[in-house]
């Protein structure tokens, strides 16, 4: 450690909001900690792991929230834009974690503080106001069923015009299992996975209201500075069409590629529905201007505006993500892009994740289709695919509880087993996490990546296809295209972009730099703001921990091998229409015994005794050998 004086690169300091009592403290961390787990869903798993009942329902007052911002947000460091929301997820039952860009986090930062714990529940809907070191706990009942971009309005007003304001939608507040945390109103960006929006609304928190006028402390604050402007100036070159189209620009490589979900996973092609739907139409027929998260030079989200049903043009805020295509376009068989902008925008409002609301609609479609359910059970609503119309009226269902969509609000799983017959078979998910966008029988290190995922079916978890198609990460001896399909190594290749992606999070990095920035420059970046010393293998060794201690948050839930599973359809069915058989059930194996072997886990998925002494973890093992 650097003598015996507080690190730079952050101020050890944790708020600990309790809302039954309306009692706020402020803690302080030791640097150990900070050592161990960075920040972000890093020091956010040990603070929930220590702070956390795992006996109690993720709807409990005494499951806490966890709020932490990575070390490289609100600093001068390209991509440093992230805030971690963790909490046990009311979706999966397990290890819930979601992570949002645009600004708050950076203003959070501004305040002096690392992170924010958020205990109890109030008895009648309030929101946290944080400006600097003065904290209160404000009544939010006028607030109560407005929507995000309304709510976010009035919070500017009632507090301050520079704030920025994290909040929940209706959804949220009617214990929606799929609701996201929405930041910045109109602006909108979501922490939008595993339903941390309802462990708000559980709590009656309706926004954290933030207002800073510190900085982030740097230990060599001229170093940084050229650090990041040379970055700066190197990146945008690195990522080509999405400075210009953002995401969505990618929505007609990846259906070239197979890794586009058609038709709920059933279909293999739909080249002209996405070239109906692309980043570049978006941008020649409905953008304005594109923005940026706090300091990235990338600029990848852009503000669309729509016809209303007068004709008259009407800003809806952000540009629907590829994710957002991918769910409300092709796994829909939606090519009408106004109603996918719609869809996109009702999602923002309501506060409602988008990945989930369309995998769930979609099953929905399709257990239609096959009979399981009927207009009886959708409140009159004749569900088909690529029903624009229809799609709206399941979003509103589902954010409001209504008919079908009460039983939707709880993820596709759930709503699957209590209709029962063959619906679970049309479900895609891990863990009750709804699949991404990324097919993986196109590219087979995500089957691995899902299925080990610490919150189930994420594709951010990992991301080891981009190894595949040819980014290069030199440290772990890849600098060209692998063949996706083969099992040959993408044991190896999973585990190590879990932990690289383990380190984003702690860092608070946009994972659109994995494309740039491998651990090597990561380790620079770090050592410069913190005055550390660290090589890119200790920087490796703290994603290893980061990502067990996940794991043993679900271990100690009951999560074992049977749940590192992937879906009936994806092991079974091959895409229609393309050359993209399934993942033959024993190739999955095969890649599952590996990986549990370069991990150090037992054959039914625990972490060993030794792997958690190697990783310094040695006080957790009552949570494995309990």
């Amino acid at each position: 450690m650097a003598g015996k004086k507080r690190g730079k690169g952050y101020t050890g300091r944790i708020l600990l909001v309790d809302l039954t009592t309306r009692k706020v403290e402020t803690r302080t961390l030791p640097d150990e900690l900070y050592r161990k787990y960075l920040m972000g869903s890093g020091l956010g798993a040990r603070l929930l792991m220590d702070l956390g009942d795992p006996a109690v329902d993720p709807f409990h007052p005494r499951n806490p929230l966890v709020i932490v911002p990575g070390f490289f947000t609100g600093t001068t460091i390209p991509g440093g834009t992230r805030t971690s929301f963790v909490s046990r997820s009311p979706l999966t039952g397990i290890w819930g974690e979601a992570t949002v860009g645009g600004t708050w986090g950076a203003e959070f930062r501004c305040t002096g503080h690392d992170g924010l714990v958020i205990l109890g529940a109030a008895s009648s809907p309030v929101y946290l106001w944080i400006n600097d070191d003065h904290i209160e706990v404000r009544p939010a009942e006028r607030l109560w069923g407005k929507d995000t971009y309304e709510a976010c309005d009035l919070l500017l007003e009632e507090t301050d015009p520079k704030a920025k304001v994290a909040a929940i939608g209706q959804a949220g507040e009617n214990l929606v299992r799929i609701a996201a945390v929405m930041v910045e109103g109109r602006h909108a960006r979501a922490a939008g996975r595993t339903g941390m929006g309802a462990v708000m609304g559980a709590k009656k928190l309706k926004a954290i209201v933030v207002r800073g006028t510190r900085g982030v402390p740097v230990y060599n604050p001229a170093g940084l500075m050229g650090w990041a402007l040379r970055k700066t100036n190197e990146v945008p070159a690195m990522f080509g069409m999405f400075t210009v189209y953002g995401t969505s620009g990618s929505i007609e490589t990846h259906e070239e590629r197979g890794g586009l979900p058609i038709k709920n996973f059933q279909e293999g092609h739909w080249r002209e529905g996405a070239a109906r739907i692309s980043g570049k139409t978006i941008h020649e027929r409905y953008a304005v201007k594109s923005s940026s998260c706090s300091g990235c030079p990338i600029h990848c989200w852009q503000h669309v505006t729509i016809e209303d049903g007068n004709g008259v043009r009407e800003n809806v805020g952000h540009n629907p993500e590829y994710e957002t295509l991918g769910s409300f376009g092709a796994m829909l068989l939606n090519d009408d892009l106004p109603s996918v902008i719609r869809a996109n925008e009702l999602c923002n409002r309501y506060g409602l994740d988008t990945i989930s609301a369309g995998n769930s609609i979609a099953f929905a479609i399709e257990a239609f289709e096959r009979g399981l359910i009927s207009e009886r059970d959708t409140g009159g609503v004749k569900l088909a695919w690529g029903d624009g119309e229809a799609i709206l009226a399941m979003l509103e269902q589902v954010a409001f509880r209504k008919h079908l969509g009460n039983l939707l609000a709880d993820g596709s799983l759930a709503a699957a087993r209590k209709i029962g017959g063959d619906a679970e078979k049309l479900t895609v998910t891990v863990k009750g996490l709804e699949f991404p966008m990324h097919d993986p029988r196109a590219f087979w290190s995500m089957g691995i990546n899902y299925a080990t995922g610490a919150r189930g079916a994420c594709h951010l978890e990992g991301l080891p296809f981009i190894v595949e198609t040819g980014v290069p990460m030199p440290e772990f001896g890849y600098n060209a295209k692998l063949n996706p399909r083969i099992t040959d190594g993408k044991a190896l290749l999973a585990a190590r972009m879990h932990n690289l992606m383990a380190i984003y999070n702690g860092l608070g990095m946009c994972k659109f730099y994995a494309r740039a920035f491998s651990p090597t420059p990561l380790t620079e970046a770090l050592n410069t703001l913190t005055g550390w010393k660290w090589t890119w293998e200790d920087l490796m060794k703290a994603g290893d921990r980061i990502f067990t201690l996940k794991r043993l948050y679900s271990t100690r839930l009951g999560v074992r091998r049977e749940d590192d599973q992937l879906p009936h359809r994806i092991l079974t069915q091959e895409k229609r229409g393309k050359e993209m058989p399934n993942i033959p059930p024993e190739a999955f194996r095969k890649m599952m015994d590996e990986y549990y072997q370069i991990r150090g886990w037992t054959p039914d998925g625990l972490p060993t005794a030794e792997t958690l002494s190697a990783l310094d973890l040695s006080e957790q093992k009552e949570v494995v050998f309990a």
